[in-house]
C-alpha cells in the first residue's frame, strides 16, 4: 500500500496564557478558562485545572502519566492517535498532518495503572537540575493537564477519562495550527529505491498490559486502540508518526511524545533510499506469559521480516525484565532466517559479574548501547528541591511506597532510567 504523509511543523518558542487559544508566530497562547471548561464538560472528570511549566524553571510535575505532542490530521483519513480512549480507528498515514512542536501536553494524575496493583504511577518530571538533564521530555515547555477523575468510576473507566482529558487539550491546541501554512514541512513516503540497496525493518517492540493486570482492554501503550497481547503487527512508517501506537507506560521514556517522535524511526526513514530500503516497521507486543508463547512470537516475527525480504533489522523495546525474553529471542530467530540485526537496548546491573543482558545470547552480537543508570548501584544523590510543584504537592518514596514526603523536595532520584530509542548521547564502554 503506498502512502504519502506531509508533516508541517509549528516551532512554539513560547507558551503562555491569554484571552484566547492560538498559535501566532511562535507562540502558544492558552485561554485557560476555556480549556478548563472544556476538560470539564465530561461528566467523568471531578476536578481540573491547567498551569504551564517551561525549561530552566525549578518546577517539578508529579505524577506525571504521559506527555502528548499535539498534531491534528488537515488532510487525509483518520484521526491522530486512533482507537485509544475510542477515537476512530480508520488507518492512519496519509495525506497531511500538523504538528506543534517544542510543546508537550502533559497528563497529572494520581490514577494507576490497573487494580491488579505493581505498576504504579512513579514518574515525575524536573525542569532543570540533573533529573532535568536526562530526560528528552525536560527540554519541552508544558502544558499540564492536572486532572482527576470521578472517585466512583473503576480503573479502567478512571484511566480512560484522565487520558481523554489530555487529549482533548492535545486536540485543542493543534487545532489552532489545522488552517494555517506550516514553517517547516517534511514529506515522508517510502518510494521505489534502487534494488541493490540493503533491505531492512524496524522491530518495535511494546509492551502489553495483560499479563499483569489480568484484563484484555487495561490502559497502557496502545495499536489503534488495543493493549491486549497480539501477533505481531505490520505498519506503514507513517502510521507510527500519525500515532498508530500511542498512550504510556510507566516509564520515562514510554510515552506518546517518545514514540511520535521516535529518532530510531525518522532516522531509518530519512536515509531511506540513500544507505538503505525501509521496508516498515513490525509491531511487536510484548510480556507474553510462559517460554512456548515467547519463541512462538519471536518466530513469527521473525518469519514476517523474512516475507517482506528484509536483509536487516533494528530491535527496540521500551520496559521490563520479563518482556526481554521475547526480545531477544526475536533477535536470535532473525539471526538464524539470515537476517542480520541491530539491537538498541539499555543495560543491567553487570554488579559481582552478572552479564548485562538478561539472557545475553551469542546471535545478538551487534548491539547499541544507551548505558547503564542505576541509581542505587551509582550512588547518584538525591535530587535538589524545587521551588514550585504542579500536581500532587506529597510523593510517597520508599521500596514500599509507605513514606510520605513533600514533592518540593529534597528527592531521591528515581530508581532507574532507561533510554529506549537512543534520544541521549550516553552509552557503555568495557574497560
Amino acid at each position: 500500500m503506498h502512502m504519502r504523509l506531509e508533516m508541517g511543523t509549528f516551532p512554539v518558542r513560547e507558551v503562555r496564557f491569554g484571552g484566547q487559544t492560538r498559535w501566532l508566530d511562535g507562540i502558544l497562547e492558552i485561554d485557560r478558562e476555556a480549556i478548563v471548561d472544556l476538560i470539564l464538560r465530561d461528566p467523568r472528570i471531578a476536578t481540573a485545572d491547567v498551569e504551564l511549566a517551561n525549561p530552566g524553571e525549578s518546577v517539578r510535575i508529579w505524577p506525571v502519566r504521559d506527555v502528548i505532542e499535539p498534531r491534528i490530521k488537515v488532510e487525509g483519513p483518520g484521526v491522530v492517535y486512533p482507537g485509544i480512549c475510542g477515537r476512530p480507528v480508520a488507518t492512519v498515514g496519509q495525506g497531511r498532518t500538523h504538528r506543534l512542536s517544542g510543546v508537550g501536553v502533559t497528563e497529572v494524575s494520581g490514577v494507576n495503572w490497573h487494580e491488579a496493583g505493581g505498576d504504579y504511577v512513579e514518574v515525575f518530571l524536573d525542569m532543570r537540575g540533573p533529573w532535568a538533564e536526562l530526560i528528552p521530555t525536560s527540554a519541552l515547555r508544558h502544558v499540564c493537564v492536572v486532572v482527576e477523575p470521578d472517585p466512583a468510576l473503576g480503573s479502567e473507566a478512571q484511566n480512560l477519562a484522565v487520558h481523554n482529558a489530555a487529549l482533548v487539550v492535545a486536540d485543542r491546541l493543534a487545532a489552532t495550527v489545522q488552517d494555517l501554512q506550516p514553517p517547516e514541512r517534511e514529506v515522508f513516503e517510502l518510494r521505489p529505491v534502487e534494488a541493490s540497496l540493503p533491505k531492512v525493518v524496524y522491530i518495535l517492540c511494546v509492551h502489553s498490559p495483560q499479563a499483569m493486570s489480568g484484563a484484555l482492554h487495561t490502559f497502557c501503550t496502545t495499536t489503534y486502540g488495543l493493549t491486549q497481547l497480539t501477533p505481531p503487527w505490520l505498519f506503514h512508517p507513517n502510521e507510527i508518526l500519525d500515532g498508530a501506537i500511542t498512550g504510556p507506560y510507566r516509564t520515562a521514556f514510554a510515552m506518546s511524545w517518545t514514540l511520535a517522535n521516535n529518532p530510531v524511526l525518522l532516522e531509518l526513514y530519512r536515509r531511506h533510499g540513500g544507505d538503505w530500503n525501509f521496508l516498515g516497521v513490525i509491531g511487536l507486543r510484548t510480556e507474553w506469559t510462559t517460554q512456548h508463547e515467547k519463541q512462538l512470537m519471536a518466530n513469527q516475527t521473525a518469519k514476517l521480516a523474512q516475507m517482506l525480504g528484509a536483509q536487516g533489522a533494528i530491535v527496540t523495546w521500551d520496559a521490563g525484565g520479563n518482556e526481554f525474553i521475547e526480545v531477544i529471542r526475536t533477535i536470535q530467530a532473525c539471526e538464524r532466517l539470515g537476517i542480520k540485526t541491530v539491537f538498541l537496548t539499555s543495560e543491567d546491573d553487570a554488579t559481582g559479574g552478572a552479564p548485562t543482558m538478561l539472557e545475553p545470547l551469542p546471535e545478538a552480537d551487534a548491539i547499541v548501547s544507551t548505558s547503564f543508570f542505576k541509581t542505587r548501584t551509582l550512588e547518584v544523590p538525591e535530587l535538589p528541591a524545587v521551588e514550585r510543584v504542579i500536581g500532587h504537592q506529597t510523593k510517597p518514596i520508599g521500596p514500599l511506597r509507605d513514606q510520605l514526603v513533600p514533592t518540593a523536595g529534597p528527592l531521591p532520584p528515581p530508581p532507574r532510567y532507561d533510554d529506549h530509542y537512543g534520544f541521549n548521547r550516553l552509552s557503555c564502554a568495557e574497560f
